[in-house]
């Protein structure tokens, strides 16, 4: 692989590729902060905006698919990093509000908006916890989203093994931008819905790769990382993952042979990421004879195109042996990996797309999966029309334009809120809640000073599994959240449990990074939302309903669920308990019976094998005695979490 760049540094690369890539096409603007490149006039008729995004290093995605006909609005985060919640909301207010006519105020109609997610832990948890954060500061913006999930390398193996498969789902790959121009076009012409979902129900791909990507700026690949010599490495992912496993490349006829083979016998009874919580059946025919299909070859970008050429002839011949015949073929670097010398395939059936989808909309025009790839486009990295001004462009001003229009934007609702988001912020007590405010910000600072003193137990747990920052992870939060307390940022007294819970979880988002803190933000801001409601007739029964629906929100951005030895096996108990009769009415007594429910709950998590989460990917290769030990001790997001509700309990009663 080539570990030599014109670049010798990641520094501030992102951000040029993204003035480089908005260049190109006159009718896009880049905010620089957010690493945001939109539409700036999208037409009058638009009614929905599509956005996506996800890490730098897969350029041209998704900057190159920004324009009319596709997407709408694209964030980049840094090289094969999501991009922060902050960044995805300030791309669902240009989405939703940039060039809608003047004056913008509380009144003003928003464009709904469609995000194309792919199925990637940080992805997910980022672009949900922004998901949320609208919802909460803009009540009448309406937002879904598809979860492109196409990898069939991780779909569950036949095996003699009876441990659970992990959970996690199959990653999103290049079948990513495919969805992209469809629902581009498809929004355009003004969608009804259920598309999305039909369409990444029914697109599998595989990648493959001789070697993996090298970062401008990193060291030379380690001996674990270099592909030997006469070998490739079948299921790649994106980011460099590992692969599902090695062969030695005897042909290139051989390996596009074993990709299509693996594509045709992902079976069917899944979609996407719940691959594992729906019936998968291996053996049930995914083509079959006479159903029309695209093909979607993506250069993950290291192959030369004098090989990508030869390759696409390969995959159509191999295809032709299957009776497969595609009606489209796009082969192009549509979602690269840098420069990993590898290649990806997708396939769409496109007859059990128009069966799902045309069954449902009777009487309406049907809906022409072929005729809305062939639909126009200015996006410049699909093939399409552009369209150019006479007037030289200042960029500088086109930036400042962006800026100008985004604080506009964000003041609409953030300094109006609808009536109702008033009524609610300003009836909802903490007493409403069943705590006086004494007691909330004593729980407050015991929760945060049990974390910071089982800081090193939940390092020495994470360096067991993960990379050892889950205290430090924990600790930030926690020290943040005692510093706005004592200089009265966060002022219990003054503030609502609505606003208040909207602020932990900004805070949060902003100090402790990773899963942990994606997951907390997440929470927090459902919380904040379930709490706008009317104060409940029974003060008692307060908490539950709102925590419950925090949960459910939260479910919505990540598979984890109990048994998969995650934070959530701890969250559950705290937020769903089932408490005996006898301690429902009685404040002290269900605090306590919280305390020893979330313990057991977060205890129990040192018997259960990880199905979530790095060790997916990473895996294991048999047993051993140091795999065994680390089994006994606990997923320290879940012991984390025991430690803070304990140590809210104990503030709450002065001990």
């Amino acid at each position: 692989m080539a570990d030599k760049h014109v670049f010798s540094s990641p520094d501030g690369l992102v951000l040029v590729s993204l003035k480089g890539s908005v260049a190109l096409n006159p009718t896009l603007r880049l905010h620089p902060p957010s690493r945001t490149v939109y539409i700036t006039h999208p037409e009058p008729s638009t009614q929905i905006a599509l956005v996506a995004g996800g890490g730098a290093g897969h350029e041209p995605a998704h900057a190159g698919f920004t324009g009319r006909g596709m997407l709408t609005a694209s964030v980049s985060g840094d090289i094969f990093a999501s991009p922060s919640a902050k960044q995805i909301l300030s791309a669902i207010l240009f989405a939703a509000f940039a060039g809608l006519p003047p004056p913008l105020s509380e009144t003003t109609r928003p464009r709904d908006v469609l995000f194309i997610i792919n199925n990637y832990t940080g992805d997910r948890l980022n672009f949900g916890l922004a998901i949320e954060r609208a919802r909460v500061r803009y009540p009448n913006l309406n937002i879904v989203s598809v979860l492109n999930a196409d990898d069939v390398s991780l779909l569950p193996q036949a095996t003699n093994d009876s441990r659970e498969q992990p959970v996690v789902g199959p990653r999103g790959l290049a079948g990513n931008i495919l969805v992209c121009k469809v629902l581009g076009a498809y929004t355009t012409f003004g969608a009804k819905g259920g598309l999305g979902d039909a369409l990444v129900a029914n697109l599998r791909s595989i990648g493959a790769a001789l070697g993996h990507c090298h970062v401008p700026g990193r060291n030379a690949h380690s001996g674990t990382e270099v592909i030997e010599l006469g070998f490739v490495e079948l299921g790649l992912g994106l980011h460099n993952e590992p692969g599902m496993r090695r062969e030695s490349l005897s042909s290139p006829t051989w390996l596009v042979s074993e990709m299509i083979r693996m594509i045709l016998r992902s079976g069917s009874g899944w979609v996407g990421s719940e691959v594992n919580r729906t019936v998968f059946d291996p053996a049930e025919e995914w083509i079959r004879p006479g159903d029309a299909t695209v093909l979607f070859l993506n250069n993950l970008g290291g192959i030369s195109q004098l090989e990508m050429g030869a390759t696409l002839e390969i995959v159509r011949n191999e295809l032709a042996t299957h009776g497969i015949f595609p009606v489209r073929i796009y082969s192009a670097p549509f979602m690269t990996s840098l420069n990993a010398p590898g290649f990806s395939i997708s396939l769409v059936n496109v007859t059990r797309i128009h069966a799902l989808v045309n069954d449902q909309t009777t009487g309406e025009e049907p809906v022409d999966i072929l005729a809305l790839l062939d639909a126009p486009t200015e996006a410049h990295s699909w093939v399409g029309t552009r369209s150019w001004s006479l007037e030289p462009r200042r960029t500088a001003d086109e930036e400042l334009e962006a800026e100008e229009t985004l604080q506009v934007i964000s003041h609409v609702s953030a300094d109006a809120p609808s009536s109702s988001t008033q009524i609610a912020l300003g009836t909802q007590t903490w007493e409403d809640v069943g705590f006086t405010t004494s007691e909330v910000e004593q729980g407050i600072r015991g929760a945060c000073n049990a974390l910071l003193g089982v800081e090193g137990e939940l390092t020495k747990f994470d360096t067991a599994f993960g990379d050892g920052d889950c205290g430090e992870t924990f600790s930030r939060g926690a020290r943040s959240i005692l510093s706005c307390l004592d200089a009265g940022i966060l002022n219990v007294r003054t503030s609502p449990p609505a606003a208040f819970l909207e602020k932990i979880g900004e805070l949060v988002e902003e100090t402790m990074g990773g899963t942990i803190g994606a997951i907390f933000s997440i929470f927090f801001a459902a919380w904040s939302t379930a709490t706008r409601t009317a104060p409940p007739t029974n003060p008692a029964a307060a908490r539950d309903p709102a925590l419950r629906k925090a949960l459910a929100a939260l479910y919505t951005h990540t598979p984890a669920r109990p048994g998969d030895r995650t934070i959530i096996d701890a969250l559950v108990p705290l937020c769903a308990p089932k408490v005996p009769q006898n301690f429902a009415t009685n404040k002290q007594e269900l605090l306590e019976y919280t305390v020893r429910v979330v313990k057991e709950a977060a205890g129990s998590t040192r018997h259960m094998r990880a199905r979530f989460g790095r060790a997916v990917y990473v895996g294991t290769v048999g047993e051993s005695e140091d795999s065994v030990a680390r089994e006994e001790v606990p997923d320290p997001g879940a012991w984390g979490l025991a430690a803070l509700v304990d140590g809210f309990v104990r503030g709450v009663q002065g001990t």
